[in-house]
């Protein structure tokens, strides 16, 4: 005979339910980005920005042997040595770090309707030492770029959608241990859109208007 424990769960009344339900479906439906454009030469971005910066590291680790030891070099040569490999290898790093910046390498939409002016993109480029930094954008606010290696600027948040922007980042951020920013006005992104895309990619294209080649 199976006897039943004493320990009795307290009813949850119908209504608490139905908002944590909805609740449920609401995060599934919304809070999970599904990605809809990888940028193809990620991995050699990521690796020429951390080779910058690991021979930038290199150079300055270098530094301190150009005046130790015993030389006949006079300490102005070693000086200017040394700062000729500082300075070869900083701007070397500062170009890379500056053409990468608004490199894309992932797009995410948030929802599964058809992507309009106002769908909330997670738009992925890297940071300055080669990690994901994520920042929510708005097609609407993606206007053509004029700049070499940028296909996208951002501009201001409209007020229309101001409000929704606030909500989609308090709850994208859930759980997050780097969260997800808002891009700022005169961001730039770049995206490969040559030899076609994805059908949800031109989507947003369209959703922008043109961007440079």
């Amino acid at each position: 005979m199976i006897r039943v424990g004493s320990i009795h769960a307290k009813p949850r009344p119908v209504g608490y339910m139905l908002r944590h339900v909805a609740y449920g479906q609401r995060f599934q439906t919304t809070l999970q980005p599904r990605v809809v454009y990888e940028g193809g030469l990620t991995k050699a971005a990521r690796v020429m920005k951390l080779a910058s910066i690991a021979s930038f590291v290199g150079a300055s680790a270098a530094v301190p042997f150009f005046f130790t030891g015993d030389s006949t070099v006079p300490s102005a040569a070693r000086t200017i040595l040394a700062l000729t490999t500082l300075g070869m290898t900083g701007s070397s790093t500062g170009i890379v770090t500056w053409a990468l910046r608004p490199y894309i390498t992932s797009i995410s939409v948030l929802n599964n309707e058809e992507i309009s002016p106002q769908t909330p993109l997670l738009v992925q480029t890297m940071d300055v030492w080669a990690q994901p930094k994520v920042r929510l954008v708005f097609p609407v606010q993606l206007k053509p770029a004029t700049q070499p290696l940028s296909s996208w600027v951002v501009s201001e948040v409209p007020l229309e959608i101001s409000d929704k922007a606030d909500k989609v980042l308090q709850e994208v951020n859930k759980g997050r241990k780097k969260p997800v920013t808002m891009a700022k006005q005169g961001d730039l992104f770049y995206a490969h859109m040559e030899g076609g895309v994805g059908p949800e990619m031109e989507q947003i294209v369209r959703a922008a208007g043109p961007t440079q080649a």
